[in-house]
């Protein structure tokens, strides 16, 4: 018999994972890597956004990008979101996944239903975070001045969890 080295009536019972809510959320890339995908024919790009604000802020959403697939219009539908992304953070000519570290964008969460595993994020879309503003407040606009803060909060609700100094060698899911 092995002991805990604690008492399990002093935590809270984990309630499993729940999807967050469709919306838009600011977040920042913290991993990126590149691995086959599970059949061993093509490659997938494998990215971590961690959501730096609000209410979900430190909860993280996963994507998959097809970047080489046998099925042509797998690729081209995952090279052109990963184009979305590089675009929205700023990075439209990025060709390594390290460039896409410590960036951050809005992204446009919806809610899928996998027949496997039961309500899942992924995410719609995704937008420069000066859109955030545009996106909460259509019918104001805003000063210049008022972005410089926005990009400050990113850096300041960065994931306490996470350090820019470690770098990502391609490890991340391990």
């Amino acid at each position: 018999m092995a002991s805990f080295g604690f008492s399990a009536n002093q935590y809270p019972a984990d309630e499993g994972f729940t999807p967050i809510p469709a919306g838009n959320y600011p977040a920042i890339i913290t991993e990126a890597s590149i691995n086959s995908n599970s059949a061993n024919t093509g490659a997938l790009m494998k990215v971590k956004f961690v959501i730096t604000e609000g209410q979900y802020q430190n909860r993280s959403i996963y994507e998959n990008f097809n970047i080489s697939h046998p099925n042509p219009q797998a690729e081209e539908i995952g090279r052109k979101r990963l184009s979305a992304l590089c675009t929205a953070i700023g990075y439209p000519d990025a060709n390594d996944s390290d460039q896409l570290l410590n960036q951050a964008c809005v992204i446009s969460v919806g809610i899928r239903n996998n027949p496997q595993y039961g309500p899942q994020n992924d995410i719609k879309k995704f937008a420069p975070l000066a859109q955030q503003q545009v996106m909460q407040q259509p019918q104001q606009a805003q000063p210049m001045q008022q972005q410089a803060p926005q990009q400050q909060n990113i850096v300041a609700n960065t994931p306490p969890f996470y350090s820019q100094q470690q770098p990502n060698n391609g490890q991340g899911w391990g």
